[in-house]
């Protein structure tokens, strides 16, 4: 009987195990699938900054269409934030298994030993599909023993340690109803800027434009703001970090005299006149439909759309024929160092890069997609999108953000060189010799 009841127990496991991963018919018609059961599934958790979380469930439906068995937990966190508590609760394993940050964070998140390098089968992946400057962004020579970014460091390996999923770049917005077309040079944006400052406002005041503070030329943010002077700098032959913008023992702030007496004679006339570097509130009066151009960028589309502003976008004007090279921006996804489900964490950041999560970055977002340019017309929506299209343009002439730790360092002196000049009268020479002992000092480098 013993030998029989265990003949019996086998062949029932025989036919359970032959049912798992297919389909049995049950006494009343239902049909169970058993592969839904016995398939094993993971779970990871992703950080991306998108509040609402629309934008994420429609990327994690996608995503599930290929990975089934993959289950993905989305957590609104701000990019800006997501670095700094990775730190906190990775550790305890309640951090991220995938997260999202901007450009500027990724030499500190590696040096925090925060991000996995990816391997080389997502590099190739994205050399065939990124955009070159996103990709060059996220791509880092890096020295861990050494904890060194220097590419001539004895132990220094160039690894990609991010996803670019949207480029950007400031560009010249402009007033439609102001401006029929665009300047492309700064001497027209100038001379043009002289006439209209002086005209008298109708309003019985008697004031001009420029003493209401309705200039030609205005930027989003201040003209101290090294990021979006960058483009001005260029055209005066200057990068920081040296041409290939990674060279952490000089800013090389001595280079900017020449633009920095551009920024003093010729820019703060016509955008400021005898006011400070801030004294103008730009996209206010550009959401008020009152001034003609800006330099802003793309996060500025829902503010300046929801004023209803009828407005464009145009490449930055050249100075004296030469372009102006802005800085391109990117916004990342990397995997966690630490994740225990880095195969599966590594899939959703590949996926992050494909059509039709691109075609729903876009959708949601309205951002551009860190894409070549010849892809960009598989994205639907993308290539009929003439604001995009036109920060697009500016990307070909733009220079990578500088990725190297350092940069941290770069921003307060540049500021402050700026506003020397601009509002107290320094000297070239002094603002420009402050703020490189400035900027050494804050980097731990021996001062001039």
């Amino acid at each position: 009987m013993k030998k029989i009841l265990i003949a019996a127990f086998l062949l029932l496991s025989v036919v359970t195990l032959a049912a798992c991963g297919k389909k049995s018919e049950t006494n009343n018609g239902a049909v169970v699938d058993f592969g839904d059961i016995f398939v094993q599934k993971s779970t990871i958790r992703v950080w991306i900054d998108d509040e609402e979380g629309e934008y994420m469930k429609a990327v994690i439906e996608e995503f599930n269409k290929v990975y089934p068995n993959i289950i993905v937990e989305h957590q609104h966190m701000g990019s800006v934030d997501a670095r700094e508590r990775l730190k906190t609760f990775g550790p305890s394993g309640n951090g991220a298994d995938v997260f999202q940050f901007p450009h500027d964070q990724l030499a500190q998140a590696v040096l925090e030993d925060l991000v996995y390098a990816l391997p080389n089968s997502t590099k190739t992946l994205l050399e065939s599909r990124a955009h070159e400057l996103g990709l060059s962004i996220a791509t880092v020579s890096y020295d861990e023993s050494a904890k060194s970014f220097d590419p001539s460091s004895p132990n220094s390996v160039e690894r990609l340690y991010a996803v670019p999923m949207s480029v950007e770049s400031v560009g010249l917005f402009y007033n439609k109803d102001l401006v029929t077309t665009p300047a492309t040079t700064m001497e027209e944006i100038l001379t043009a800027g002289a006439a209209w400052n002086a005209v008298v406002v109708d309003d019985g005041s008697g004031q001009t434009r420029a003493q209401k503070g309705l200039y030609y030329l205005n930027t989003s943010s201040h003209w101290a703001d090294s990021y979006f002077m960058q483009g001005f700098y260029s055209a005066f032959g200057f990068t920081p970090f040296g041409p290939e913008l990674n060279d952490p023992s000089a800013v090389g702030f001595a280079d900017t005299v020449d633009a920095l007496e551009f920024f003093l004679n010729d820019l703060k006339p016509v955008t400021t006149g005898t006011g400070s570097h801030n004294s103008v509130t730009g996209s206010a009066n550009f959401e008020d439909g009152l001034v003609p151009y800006i330099i802003a960028g793309p996060w500025n589309h829902e503010g300046y759309t929801n004023a209803g502003v009828n407005y464009g976008v145009a490449q930055m004007p050249t100075i004296d024929g030469q372009p102006m090279q802005t800085f391109a921006g990117a916004m990342m996804a990397a995997v966690y160092k630490y994740s225990e489900n880095i195969e599966d964490a590594i899939k959703f950041v590949e996926f992050l890069n494909s059509d039709i999560a691109m075609e729903l970055q876009y959708e949601y977002k309205t951002k551009l997609p860190a894409l070549k340019t010849e892809l960009l017309s598989g994205i639907a929506g993308v290539s009929e999108d003439e604001k995009l299209m036109a920060m697009a343009q500016q990307l070909e002439t733009s220079v990578p953000m500088p990725t190297i730790p350092q940069v941290t360092y770069y921003w307060g002196p540049g500021e402050t060189m700026i506003i020397e000049v601009w509002n107290n009268g320094k000297s070239f020479t002094e603002a420009t010799t402050a703020a490189e002992n400035s900027y050494r000092v804050l980097a731990g480098l021996s001062a001039n």
